[in-house]
């Protein structure tokens, strides 16, 4: 038994089967990068649309407040012709 794993067609081949392997791991490597950067583009996109609909948010609250204002200060119609 010790023979057989001493011959050189058996290391060979264990050689030749880690280069694969060794192979393999560097390209499912160069992949997941590539999946990190498209990940952190979007990412990035995501987080400047979130700002934009913020802005627009706070913008659409000082509306809807000032209009709640104005809406206040007028005085009611249904009181007046109950007057």
């Amino acid at each position: 038994m010790d023979n057989l794993v001493t011959q050189p067609i058996v290391q060979y081949g264990f050689l030749g089967f880690s280069a694969v392997l060794l192979a393999l791991v560097i390209w499912l490597i160069q992949k997941l990068l590539g999946a990190l950067e498209a990940s952190s583009a979007i990412i990035a996109a995501n987080t400047e649309a979130i700002r934009s609909l913020t802005a627009q948010m706070c913008d659409l609250l000082k509306l809807n407040r000032s209009v709640h204002d104005k809406l206040l200060a007028r005085p009611c119609i249904a009181q007046k012709e109950l007057d």
